[in-house]
């Protein structure tokens, strides 16, 4: 195994000395210096069109481009500024330092008078001396300026003088301008008393110059200058002293940089026209200055190659691993040195503790004692993260031996934000620089959380036995760590806590530890000394740059200089990034670019270049950039300001939520925009598309996919911001239930990292389809481990049978089905579904209240938002929770008694609350504040209802009186006193128009709204409980007694029947919103979910709690139940039941709306019977699988639907087979009998009665005339297809048997040792049977293609290969190590044969030599089945790990591979392998499943006819004594006995009279009519090729006269052409051929036909 490169070794072991070298941020940022007023044209054009260009150049190899152009967005005004000089010059030096090519663009040239000198920022002694020789008001206002210093020069003072307040400009610019004019006055008298004063007029630009060119010599880019050339005019009379200086310093400069620059660097530019730049139309300019744009363009991509050329290679497998570990490292190196520099230990406590905990460590080490981990706590800004990088540096010099040092800031990047993702990474660290033979990722990895934890301690472990390696692990503010819900009880439950003596773990924390996520264990051994340190909050000093004051000081000047609205605008954004913002980010959200010419000013709140450059250097001491996966970011150096921020700036939900929303319109930028586009497939009418238009646009003709790339930006933070925002839709559409997200994130962070998103999601939303994804990827995540590329095919597995006709998973599918189908490598592609929707039953159980009593739930009602419940205690007010995030939102406090009743409204949100203090409350759910408050009854209110749009509440109470009020302000509208007794409930039923009451006087009213009038009464005799209206006005169902619900129809009134499948009392219910089931929650802790159409009892739910309230979500997907201090929620969608029940016809009809074809319906209840066998048609066209309920199914694999179901058999199905020229199918059952089917109608043609016993096994020979069946009673029978006459009957071992091409031999085997070879050619004659034998049993057996050899495995671990005519052995195979399960070979590759055993390995032998080729391993689990392709390039295995893998037996590669989930019994191939077919194990679906670009030819199986000569062969030698009993009388065929025996044999065509029939016993093309008229029937019985082109119409025709011949052949066959094989031959020769054949008497011909 190849150890990394020395640099990254060093910095993966914790080394910091060559942080110099490591990769930096990958961007490239160049700035563009020239004077303002001059190449504008070029400079809006190096940013509108030069940037972008490039930046979808490199787009892909993630690389971003920043041109900064400090005068874009600006008036000019502060050009020939000191001090903003002096940022521009910083920012200089920070492009050569941090671009990663290139780093300065200069325009020089043009008009000389446009350069401007500046004030300079020093002079010497003696030049100042001769400016300010005179005494005037003019030197001492120069005076003033300038302070000498200690260097014995003139400085330029006071910084702050010139640019301190960019808001008003005006003031400040005109003492500057005032200033200038006397320097500029002074110089010019200075030189020309003979001063050398030149260098002091030059302008920013030629200072910006200078300092470029200084960087090209000691910065780090020898070759980073670009210098855009135009000629300077030259110069006119009238031209000042200063236009003359600064033209012959701008041609020195040009000289210059044509000297030092190479000559690709130097771009020119065509003199233009004073007035050209500003008139001419923009595109002329395009024009014009293409050659301008190509040049600067050609320049910077040869750098950014330069520079990609070197950086390591990011590689694939072990290569990707180490780099990605290694980029994650140093980001959190680079924070610990940069944190070491600014900070250094000075406080007195803090030293103690470094003290303390080194010299435990040291003597833990020199006892070679086990000890706990050390856990620093302390409030923010108590010095904890100086501590923990003190100790990183201080350890290194306490040990002799070299340490190795991995260190974490928990949450400063998305790898370490999360537990799992922390642990993991930490794991491959620790691997890689331990050196860990079996590499990085075990080969049983996965990155379960259970996994991770045991992987963790198991390094650990492995560290113990190393004796000269000490590890110290380091891990700042472990509280930050999110946990999310994964299985593991407590977060943090992976610190373990008790080290070896050579490991060391340091972790810090600003929670204590009673509320860390700890087992009770650690915390206990956490409290012992010596392994728990407090530090106190450090007091504010002023030099404490984290403290609270000290923040708040800086953020106060910032908003000063930048104003409020602009500052709080940029410290919003930095706070809410999760990682932090890119300038290029800041830019883009704060600086405007639909006009290039518009000045930008901080009064709206914007920021152009130069305010950007000078607001980051001015916040230097509160934000921190960091190179986080490859980008330089800027966030809040310290916690404290972080929280500060917070407050300050986002303090409002909505403000906090708009700043969400820009970052994530900021990333999503392109995908929204297109998105406008694609809504239209919505409007169509549901039904006019085919059913499974969308999913069965199989692979191959899906939609293409256009979608803009996700970055490893958008997985690593975009999603975020979607969630906290809170748009959902937008959030499943673009990020979690997007294929091309999913894709993103596990190929640039991995499956684990996509499983932390997904469960940070399901933290805020309750959604069925983010449970679907999750559940999918959760269930898949083992092996994306392993194998990426599999998400598609894992996507499509698990989430097609469950998605519905549209909608957002819909198009998830369809995408990972169009990016399988893009895929330009051998890829398995399911094409149907097999798995069970991925959703628990149980999605999540949430606990409301305290334990206190009286805190149970008693009433539960979902928002309209589907994420929050409203919740009534048995004693107390009601509560509004957020159901995933498990937390109490707000509490309504208005009533005096218990809530007795509630109600939302589903459209303005509205909750309505009855209590027993007699009053109803109306609550605004928006802004959770008494609406209105009705105090009417006299009696606690028991039910209470809404109608929105009519702006009433309707309230029924223990007074027997129903009351409707106005929901505006309460006041009492009408009272109807109709009922004898308390109103128990009250429902308002379509829209509003009619309400339904019911009461304890056994009675239920119906009533018309609009003027109360009683419409009419259902009475039940006893008093009612309560009672519920399905949605669709259906059925009424009422709780009469204590556990009785009776359902009546709701119009009439009339019992239908009564749910009585439960026992215990009813505590609540709850109706669908399909309006077909009820869901019953009981005393005994159990949900009953019944079908209100049948009664049946569908499905059981165990709670673990009481039950005491159900509310059923929208859609029907969830189901609530709430009861004690709990809330259960079920997944309680209709396919989610498969497994539970058969969903009735009417039940699934209602839910689709719409026909279901018959593949689905057939599918759905054949979902439940078992497949029993499987075979595959030789041209791969078909499959046959039976079934235990006496079923043939026929599939077309081409388009995986069911073609046609064959059902005959009264027992189950044991094994079918099709014939050569795949017209018919063969299947045997238990019932004894053989089948013979004719694919072209569909109809039996044949049955073969005469096996004794069940059929065990079934093949057709290659003439395809004989068939060969062996029974349970060892009998083997060969007898003829179309007529069943018995050719050989023996007795032998019949539990696996094939036959050789060449139709010479048979191999017969019962699974003993031994293994029979019988030539079929001898006949019966007993001493033909040949024994070849294992020394133990033989488990598998194949013969070659040229009927020479057979290739036997047994469980004596070796393969044997046998001459078959002779049975001499020929080689012996040896290599497994354990048992051989199956053998394989291929029809051309003659030397190959492929072998897989129970040590989870194959082998690829060569039969000549008997050596092995390869070894292929990669299975987890013993191999069960192996098949090899036709031409042998392509071996596929499967075994006990459930997968299927792809190998390419010519290198011993493992191409591609798939997991099924589920065991596999066994598979079948196509001769390409296109498709495979694969039988599961107690399922009664059948995964068809595609090899997209399969690397196989299709080879035909070659065909034999039988040969002419050996005519005889065919019959028995002579009529044995067994034969002669097995035949029947003779039948006399008159008319009578013909017609009832025979009759059912013949078609519609066939049915004329029998003298009819005699006549024409060949003209078949009489009856061309009566084709036709077969073709029509069976169109309408099969509803599939219903419009023939010409070719297959001539094909069907050809086809009939076959079958019509064949049929007449069977009912009254000539006396010559007997045994006319009914294969559809290929040519005339053939027929001609076959035609010509023996004549068997008709006596025998009748034999064994029924």
């Amino acid at each position: 195994m190849s150890a990394p490169e020395p640099l990254v070794l060093q910095a993966l072991q914790g080394y910091t000395e060559q942080s110099d070298k490591w990769p930096g941020p990958r961007a490239v940022k160049i700035y563009v210096a020239s004077v303002y007023n001059d190449f504008r044209e070029e400079r809006r054009q190096i940013l509108e069109l030069v940037g972008p260009e490039l930046q979808s150049t490199y787009d892909d190899r993630y690389i971003e481009f920043e041109f900064v152009d400090m005068h874009y967005g600006t008036d000019g005004g502060d050009e020939t500024n000191p001090t903003l000089l002096r940022y521009h010059l910083d920012e200089i030096r920070c492009c050569n330092n941090t671009s990663k090519a290139g780093y300065f663009l200069c325009f020089i040239g043009g008009d000389a008078s446009t350069y401007q000198p500046v004030l300079p920022f020093k002079i010497d002694v003696d030049l100042f001396e001769q400016l300010v020789k005179s005494d005037s008001t003019q030197t001492a206002l120069l005076r003033a300026c300038y302070k000498i210093n200690d260097d014995g020069t003139y400085h330029l003072d006071g910084d702050e003088k010139w640019y301190s307040d960019l808001h008003e400009r005006e003031e400040q610019r005109k003492k500057l301008s005032a200033v200038q004019k006397v320097f500029n006055t002074l110089a010019l008298e200075a030189l020309e008393g003979g001063a050398n004063i030149i260098d002091l007029l030059r302008s920013p630009v030629e200072i910006q110059c200078e300092e470029a060119i200084e960087l090209l010599s000691n910065g780090k880019h020898p070759k980073g200058l670009i210098a855009v050339l135009r000629d300077i005019p030259d110069l006119e009379p009238d031209d000042s002293k200063l236009t003359a200086l600064a033209h012959e310093r701008l041609k020195k400069l040009q000289k210059k940089l044509e000297d030092l620059l190479p000559e690709t660097h130097v771009v020119r530019l065509e003199a233009t026209s004073a007035d050209s730049s500003r008139t001419d139309v923009a595109s002329d300019n395009e024009e014009k200055l293409s050659p301008f744009r190509e040049g600067v363009q050609a320049v910077v991509c040869s750098l950014v190659d330069d520079s990609l050329s070197t950086e390591p290679d990011q590689g694939k497998g072990r290569k990707k691993t180490v780099q990605e570990v290694f980029l994650e490292h140093i980001t959190h190196l680079r924070i610990c040195i940069e944190h070491n520099e600014l900070y250094k230990v000075t406080v007195k406590q803090i030293e103690n503790a470094a003290r303390t905990i080194l010299n435990n460590a040291k003597e833990n080490y020199e006892s070679r004692s086990r000890h706990p981990p050390v856990l620093i706590y302390g409030p923010d800004a108590s010095g904890k993260s100086s501590l923990l990088t003190h100790l990183y540096f201080k350890f290194e010099e306490i040990f002799p031996k070299p340490v190795l040092r991995i260190i974490r800031f928990s949450a400063s990047t998305p790898r370490s934000a999360y537990n799992l993702e922390l642990l993991r990474v930490m794991c491959q660290q620790i691997s890689i620089i331990l050196n860990i033979p079996e590499g990085y990722l075990p080969k049983d990895a996965s990155f379960d959380p259970l996994y991770i934890n045991n992987w963790f301690q198991s390094l650990l472990r492995r560290c113990e036995d190393m004796e000269n390696e000490i590890l110290l692990i380091f891990i700042d503010n472990v509280h930050r760590v999110n946990p999310l819900e994964c299985d593991i009880v407590t977060g943090l439950s992976w610190l373990p806590m008790s080290l070896p003596r050579n490991v060391f773990l340091v972790c810090t924390s600003a929670v204590s530890l009673e509320l860390l996520q700890l087992t009770p264990a650690q915390k206990e051994k956490f409290k012992v000394q010596n392994c728990y340190y407090l530090l106190d909050a450090i007091d504010d000093t002023p030099d404490n740059n984290s403290s609270g004051d000290f923040i708040d000081g800086a953020f106060d000047n910032l908003e000063v200089v930048f104003g409020s609205k602009a500052f709080s605008k940029l410290a919003g954004y930095i706070t809410c990034s999760e990682f932090g913002l890119t300038e290029l980010e800041l830019l883009e959200l704060l600086m405007p670019t639909s006009n290039s010419e518009a000045v930008i000013t901080l009064k709206d709140a914007n920021f152009n270049f130069s305010t950007l450059c000078v607001a980051k250097y001015m916040m230097k001491s509160v934000i921190s950039e960091t190179v986080v996966s490859g980008r330089s970011t800027v966030r809040w150096r310290a916690a404290a300001a972080s929280a500060r921020a917070r407050r300050r700036y986002v303090r409002v939900q909505s403000a906090l939520r708009d700043a969400h929303s820009d970052l994530a319109a900021l990333h999503f930028a392109n995908f929204l925009n297109d998105a406008d586009d694609t809504d239209t497939s919505e409007t169509q009418e549901p039904g006019c598309v085919d059913d499974d238009a969308l999913l069965d646009s199989t692979p191959f003709h899906s939609a293409s996919r256009t979608a803009a790339a996700f970055t490893q930006r958008h997985v690593e933070e975009s999603w975020l911001h979607l969630l906290l925002a809170g748009d959902f839709s937008k959030l499943k559409d673009l990020t979690v239930c997007n294929f091309d997200f999913l894709l993103a994130a596990v190929q640039t962070v991995t499956i684990s990292y996509l499983r932390c998103i997904l469960e940070h999601v399901r933290c805020y939303i309750l959604d069925r389809d983010v449970e679907l994804v999750y559940g999918a990827v959760r269930k898949s995540s083992d092996i994306l481990t392993r194998d990426p590329m599999q998400l598609g095919a894992q996507i499509i597995a698990w989430l097609r049978p469950a998605v519905a006709r549209r909608g957002v998973l819909a198009t998830l599918v369809t995408a990972a089905m169009a990016w399988c189908d893009g895929y330009d490598k051998p890829l398995l592609v399911p094409l149907n579904g097999w798995l069970h929707p991925p959703i628990a039953s149980t999605v999540r159980v949430v606990s409301v209240g305290g334990s206190t009593p009286g805190a149970g739930v008693r009433l539960l009602q979902l928002a309209p938002s589907g994420q929050h419940l409203v919740l009534a205690p048995s004693a107390g007010d009601p509560q509004l929770w957020h159901v995933m995030s498990n937390s109490k939102v707000h509490t309504f406090k208005g009533h005096s008694g218990r809530i007795l009743c509630m109600c939302v409204t589903r459209e303005s949100q509205y909750l309505l609350t009855g209590s027993e203090d007699t009053s109803v409350v109306v609550w605004d759910l928006h802004t959770l504040a008494v609406k209105t408050k009705i105090l009417e009854h006299i009696a606690p209110v028991l039910c209470v209802a809404a109608i929105v749009n009519r702006s009433l509440v309707i309230s029924g109470g223990e007074d027997s009186a129903v009351i409707v009020t106005s929901l505006v302000d309460g006041a009492l509208l009408t009272k109807l006193d109709h009922h004898r007794g308390p109103v128990t409930a009250v429902k308002v039923i379509q829209d509003g128009d009619i309400l339904v009451t019911c009461s304890q006087d056994g009675t239920v009213c119906t009533w018309n709204v609009d003027n109360f009038t009683l419409l009419s009464t259902v009475s039940a005799g006893v008093p009612i409980h309560a009672m519920e209206v399905t949605e669709d006005n259906v059925f009424l169902i009422t709780l009469q007694g204590e556990n009785e619900l009776h359902i009546r129809t709701f119009i009439t009134g009339t019992h239908l029947h009564v749910l009585k499948r439960h026992k215990a009392k009813v505590k609540c219910f709850c109706v669908g919103h399909d309006s077909s089931r009820a869901a019953v929650g009981c005393a005994d802790q159990r949900i009953y979910v019944y079908s209100l159409h049948s009664a049946q009892l569908l499905r059981t739910l165990a709670a673990a709690h009481d039950l005491s309230a159900l509310a059923i979500a929208d859609k029907d997907h969830f189901l609530l139940a709430a009861g004690g201090n709990r809330v259960t929620i079920y997944s309680f969608h209709t396919e989610d039941n498969l497994t539970n029940f058969r969903p009735t016809k009417q039940l699934k009809r209602r839910q689709t709306k719409s026909t279901t074809n018959i593949t689905m319906l057939q599918a759905e209840q054949s979902e439940l019977i078992p497949i029993s066998c499987l075979e595959v048609s030789r041209d791969g066209q078909l499959a046959a699988s039976g079934c235990a309920r006496g079923l043939v199914r026929v599939w077309q694999l081409s388009t995986h639907r069911l073609q046609t179901t064959l059902s005959g058999h009264m027992g189950h199905i044991t094994c079918v087979t099709f014939s050569p020229n795949n017209l018919l199918v063969l299947s045997g059952s238990e019932d004894r009998t053989v089948v013979v089917w004719q694919l072209a109608d569909n109809s039996p043609s044949l049955t073969y009665k005469g096996h004794q016993s069940a059929l065990q096994i079934l093949l057709m020979m290659s003439d395809g005339r004989r068939a060969l069946s062996g029974d349970r009673a060892r009998r083997v029978h060969v007898w003829i297809v179309d007529s069943g006459i018995v050719l050989h009957s023996v007795t032998c071992p019949s539990t696996s048997i094939d036959v050789t091409l060449n139709m010479k031999y048979a191999i017969l085997s019962d699974g003993d040792n031994s293994v029979r070879i019988w030539a079929l050619a001898e006949g019966d004659s007993g001493d033909e049977k040949r024994s070849v034998s294992h020394a133990e049993r033989v488990t598998c057996f194949a013969l070659t293609a040229d009927s020479k050899h057979v290739v036997t495995g047994s469980m004596d671990m070796s393969l044997k290969v046998w001459q078959l005519d002779g049975g001499k052995l020929s080689q012996v195979l040896v290599g497994h190590s354990d048992i051989v399960t199956c053998v394989a070979v291929s029809i051309t590759n003659k030397t190959q044969v492929v072998s897989g055993s129970w040590d989870y390995n194959l082998i690829v032998w060569d039969i000549n030599t008997g050596s092995d080729v390869h070894l292929l391993s990669g299975h987890l689990g013993k191999v069960t089945c192996v098949k090899v392709t036709g031409d042998g390039s392509i071996a596929v295995s499967g075994a006990e790990d459930k997968t299927l893998i792809i190998w390419e037996t010519k290198r011993g590669l493992a191409l591609t591979s798939l997991s099924l989930h589920v065991p596999l019994l066994g598979f079948q191939i196509t001769s390409d392998c296109s498709r495979i077919v694969v039988h599961l194990l107690d399922r009664g679906c059948l995964p068809i499943i595609c090899l997209h670009n399969t690397p196989a030819t299709y080879v035909k199986i070659p065909t034999y006819a039988a040969p002419t000569k050996d005519v005889d062969e065919l019959r028995p030698l002579a009529p044995k004594r067994p034969m002669r009993r097995l035949l029947k009388k003779e039948v006399s065929l008159d008319t009578y006995t013909w017609q009832k025996k025979y009759g059912h044999l013949t078609s519609a065509a066939m049915m004329a009279q029998v003298d009819e029939r005699l006549k024409r016993r060949f003209s078949v093309s009489a009856s061309m009519e009566e084709i036709s008229k077969i073709q029509e029937a069976k169109n309408k019985d099969l509803g599939s090729q219903v419009s023939l082109g010409p070719e297959q119409a001539a094909i069907a025709q050809s086809q009939h006269f076959d079958q019509l011949e064949a049929l007449w052949n069977k009912i009254s066959p000539p006396r010559r052409r007997s045994n006319k094989s009914l294969s559809k031959q290929s040519s005339l020769i053939e027929r001609l051929d076959s035609s010509d054949e023996d004549h068997t008497p008709v006596e025998e011909q009748e034999h064994m036909v029924e």
